[in-house]
């Protein structure tokens, strides 16, 4: 097979187009055999396999600096710098990356994994070329779905004035993660999109060159070694139409075609998911916010490009025109989001956890300090998996709590979830977060909640201690039932097990009543201990001269790898 003699890069230099294109076949069958078993961005990437050979054989992996937006669509490049033998450890602890990151490998330019980044990192790298006089381009793949972010178009603002050595490779498939929305998509998808899309670019001050079929390597090679030839004067966009999941049958008539899957038989599609097995906290906002949406003309639903991430999938069938996707433009969503609720709409802005931090001068901006009634959903929020450090959601409530006026809820249970959507449709007070984890939910909730439900305003207390209070947020409920039983068996204490639910402004009533006696208090948290809740206790005792022990589980001061929760909560010392 060509794919064993492959090392680096440079064993690609002096292949003929024959050998390119056997080598593109087994890369493709070498990725759907591997991804099927582990999972993984399956359909991200079949559709880049001939363009990232192409762009191996033809820049110096060596000299010039590569950069894959996202870098979900990175595993042919992963293939093409040595990485074969580690593609059955994706998905596993101390595995392969989902994304490019420079800790596995120094063909990897840019640890990434949010959208919109490769333009203006790419930009500074080429300027520091320019002003070392060292040799090189900088080549910046971006997918058409990213290029709608803020960041790229600041980016290609400033940088189609520059005399940058860049070339900047769009691969365009039409497609984010679902189908693509907004004007840009138009001008891509026009019947003269060549014609329409040169005199966009070379407005902005490139050279555009397009590629109609992105399979083609002969043209790709054409194209690419032109690219390199004219790039060092200058901004060059390499405009490539690519077929999203090309070689997979499954992924055709998929909504997304298969971008992300867990392990799925790739004959018959059964196992194909982009979600963890069982019934979702996601599910319950998107079967709730639908109900709420037949009885209501005047709510409306938002996403930045995750609606399966947010459970709006159906809900956008059945309510085209007010569940609505914005694209990846969480500003935009946010922005969009204030004008809605200005005129009298009822709006849920839904999210998740890592990418809602891109709007939060918006959130400031225009939501907060204006005190719309904007709901924002946080799904993920906690641990997220095995996407990329960067994508755990265990920042929000420390930068969220520091924002005035905004209240914050974390849904612990399917029926906070439940109650908090409904109430807010039935009146909206000012802004308010609900943070959500993404799993299932939790299966204990028959056997340790309370029948009666507690009013919404009030923490849910599940069983009384005289001993000492455990308050747990969102999904530590569990481990706070855990802890609680250990501590009644190993030294016979009855700690207090308190679901908070409300994390600003706290529940100052009901936490100076339980803390009237001294009683030691434990806060358990899936998130940073610096601004979370455990130091929002520490201020709260302090302000009033209380005295009680305080022993904070949260995440220390550091960025957390990637893993599955229980893996993840041993090593941050939260079980």
């Amino acid at each position: 097979m060509l794919l064993d003699k492959i090392r680096t890069p440079q064993d690609l230099k002096g292949w003929s187009l024959k050998q390119l294109g056997e080598l593109a076949t087994e890369v493709r069958s070498f990725l759907i055999e591997s991804i099927s078993r582990t999972g993984g961005h399956i359909g991200a990437n079949l559709g880049v396999v001939e363009l990232t050979i192409a762009l191996h054989r033809v820049f110096d992996a060596d000299q010039d600096k590569f950069l894959f937006d996202v870098g979900h669509q990175g595993y042919t490049h992963k293939l093409l710098t040595g990485r074969r033998e580690i593609f059955s450890t994706l998905n596993t602890p101390g595995g392969m990356s989902r994304f490019l990151t420079p800790s596995e490998s120094p063909y990897d330019v840019l640890d990434a994994s949010h959208a919109g980044t490769a333009i203006s990192v790419g930009s500074g790298l080429a300027q520091a070329m320019l002003h070392d006089t060292k040799p090189g381009l900088v080549v910046a793949v971006i997918g058409d779905g990213s290029l709608v972010e803020g960041m790229s178009y600041e980016a290609l603002n400033f940088v189609g004035d520059q005399p940058l050595p860049m070339v900047l490779v769009i691969n365009d498939n039409g497609m984010s993660i679902p189908p693509n929305v907004g004007g840009i998509r138009h001008l891509f998808a026009h019947r003269q999109w060549e014609q329409k899309c040169e005199a966009y670019f070379t407005g902005l001050g490139y050279r555009y060159q397009a590629v109609p079929d992105g399979h083609d390597l002969e043209d790709l090679v054409l194209n690419f070694s032109k690219a390199r030839q004219i790039a060092p004067d200058g901004p060059v966009v390499v405009h490539v139409k690519t077929e999203k999941g090309r070689g997979l049958a499954i992924a055709r008539d998929h909504p997304y075609k298969l971008h992300f899957s867990m392990p799925f038989d790739p004959a018959t599609g059964a196992g194909s998911s982009p979600v963890p097995p069982g019934r979702l906290y996601t599910a319950i906002v998107g079967e709730t916010l639908g109900k709420l949406i037949d009885d209501d003309k005047d709510i409306y639903a938002l996403t930045p490009a995750t609606p399966y991430a947010s459970g709006l999938d159906a809900v956008m069938v059945n309510h085209p025109g007010r569940v609505l996707d914005v694209g990846m433009a969480e500003q935009h969503a946010a922005g969009m989001a204030a004008g809605l609720a200005m005129a009298g709409k009822k709006v849920f802005a839904c999210y998740q956890s890592t990418f809602l931090q891109r709007a939060m001068d918006q959130l400031i901006h225009d939501i907060a300090y204006l005190k719309l009634p904007v709901t924002i959903i946080a799904a993920r929020s906690g641990f997220a998996g095995f996407d990329s450090p960067t994508h755990h959601g265990i920042y929000d409530l420390s930068w969220l709590q520091a924002v005035p006026n905004l209240k914050i809820f974390y849904a612990g249970t399917s029926r906070d979830l439940q109650a908090v959507l409904k109430d807010r449709a039935q009146a909206a007070d000012g802004p308010l977060v609900i943070l959500h984890p993404y799993e299932a939910v939790w299966s204990g909730e028959t056997e340790h909640l309370p029948a009666a439900t507690t009013p919404l305003e009030q923490p849910e207390v599940l069983s009384k201690g005289a001993d000492g209070l455990i308050l747990t947020v969102g999904n530590r409920l569990p481990t706070g039932v855990a802890l609680r039983d250990q501590l009644r068996h190993t030294t016979d204490a009855e700690f207090e097990l308190v679901n908070v639910r409300w994390l600003n402004p706290l529940p100052t009533g009901f936490l100076e009543t339980a803390l009237e006696n001294g009683r030691p208090v434990i806060t358990l948290e899936e998130g940073r201990a610096r601004g979370g809740f455990g130091a929002a206790m520490a201020l709260f005792l302090a302000d009033r001269g209380l005295v009680n022990p305080l022993h904070i589980s949260a995440v220390r001061d550091e960025f957390v790898p990637t893993g599955d929760k229980d893996a993840l909560s041993v090593a941050c010392g939260l079980d």
